[in-house]
């Protein structure tokens, strides 16, 4: 991506999600429910729930408030290391004073060096918002291209579908055709696994080397 996209993209991200006072909620990351957060890092989860490595690091790819590591934490995953990445400033400052002994950085996936590897890096709802004007699919591809660059052994991702009744389809989301993505996916890896039953909505990726 270049940097007047990337700029572009940075802008858009911090107006979209500004807030006056964070709640630590999942309505400040603009999702339905807690409900429906955990049952998408459920399925994220299932990208390393198996490996048991001492020593995982992972990486989240628009971490918002770290939910995720919330999740993480909860379910007890003792062998993660977990970093996370937002470009919305005020989420990154939050999550750090949540989470002090956590890793966040405030910038954006294509800032990232592609010799800064981790073993697997996840995106939840990061590319749901559609930017005006640009090319969603396109963003969406270079974004996972750079996810499986940076990795080790996987990455694993979700997106809202299109294979759900059109008047539930919004004008500020984007929703993803699984079989074109599946299409995308596969000429980067044979070894991949796609869940599309968990919501009626919304589909999940993983992705490994």
């Amino acid at each position: 991506m270049d940097k007047s996209t990337n700029d572009k993209f940075k802008t858009f991200t911090n107006k979209f999600f500004e807030t006056k006072k964070i709640t630590d909620s999942y309505k400040d990351v603009q999702w339905g429910s807690t409900e429906s957060q955990n049952i998408r890092f459920q399925y994220l989860c299932k990208l390393f729930e198996e490996d048991q490595t001492k020593d995982i690091t992972l990486l989240d790819v628009g971490c918002g408030l770290g939910h995720l590591y919330d999740f993480i934490l909860e379910k007890n995953y003792d062998n993660i290391r977990y970093s996370g990445l937002d470009i919305q400033r005020d989420f990154i400052e939050f999550a750090k004073k949540k989470h002090p002994d956590g890793n966040f950085m405030n910038k954006s996936l294509f800032e990232l060096e592609t010799d800064q590897q981790y073993d697997y890096l996840v995106a939840s709802g990061t590319f749901s918002v559609t930017v005006p004007n640009e090319d969603m699919k396109k963003f969406l591809e270079e974004s996972v291209e750079k996810m499986f660059t940076l990795c080790n052994k996987g990455i694993a991702f979700n997106l809202l579908t299109t294979k759900m009744p059109s008047e539930h389809i919004g004008t500020t989301e984007t929703h993803f055709d699984p079989v074109e993505i599946l299409d995308m996916c596969f000429k980067l890896t044979h070894r991949i696994n796609f869940y599309h039953s968990y919501k009626p909505n919304d589909f999940t990726i993983l992705m490994y080397k």
